[in-house]
């Protein structure tokens, strides 16, 4: 494929916004596909984010954020619509060795 081909599959890719909800019962995926851009998508997760704001209980940490009250969370990826979190083995941090 040549770097002029690339690009254009690049700039036709749409984006798709994740959203892992976790409770100490429950472990669930959600998609909200076709968003334009990666621009569009974080435009939308930041939105998502802020909703969450108005709640007393809602700790955030970067795009994630904990209601203390449940001990639930919710997550939200920004991922090319190729992409599926859920069939990504989740990486572990590297052992150091001392």
């Amino acid at each position: 494929m040549t770097k002029k081909a690339a690009c254009c599959v690049t700039l036709l890719l749409a984006w798709t916004l994740w959203t892992r909800t976790q409770t100490a019962t429950t472990d669930n995926w959600a998609a909200a596909p076709g968003l334009a851009s990666q621009a569009k998508c974080e435009a939308s997760m930041k939105d998502k984010l802020d909703m969450w704001r108005q709640f007393k209980d809602a700790k955030f940490s970067g795009n994630s954020v904990t209601f203390t009250s449940n001990n639930s969370s919710m997550t939200y990826l920004c991922l090319p619509e190729n992409e599926d979190p859920r069939k990504t083995p989740p990486k572990t941090p590297a052992k150091t060795q001392k």
